[in-house]
């Protein structure tokens, strides 16, 4: 009998924890949202504080960037020139998930996830 209640109470902590990390938007839907603003610029996977978060910039000098939450949630820009919120500076492990083609940056395009398709 206390083994039915064992496998019984991990089955309902596994389940809790799906459904609680399932719950709002997820960062497939957060990065089609992103894209329909910067297709025409750059989208980074970065980490802040251990949580995924995204750092984009439209393909312009001088535009600088913003930062977003998983949610799509605006949390910071970042601009290079003394103005920037402190999130800025402490962004890791950043990738390029999407680049525009023929950018300013001279670098070569990339589509990670197909964002483009």
């Amino acid at each position: 009998m206390k083994k039915h209640q064992i496998i019984i109470g991990l089955l309902v902590c596994f389940g809790l924890a799906f459904l609680f990390s399932s719950c709002g938007k997820n960062n497939n839907e957060t990065l089609k949202e992103l894209y329909k603003v910067y297709k025409n610029g750059e989208i980074s996977e970065c980490k802040y504080n251990g949580e995924t978060v995204f750092r984009a910039g439209i393909n312009a000098y001088d535009a600088g960037s913003v930062v977003y939450d998983k949610e799509g949630k605006q949390i910071a820009s970042c601009y290079g020139w003394g103005n920037d919120d402190p999130i800025c500076s402490k962004l890791t492990d950043c990738e390029v998930i999407y680049r525009v083609k023929n950018n300013i940056w001279g670098e070569p395009a990339v589509d990670k996830y197909g964002l483009g398709k």
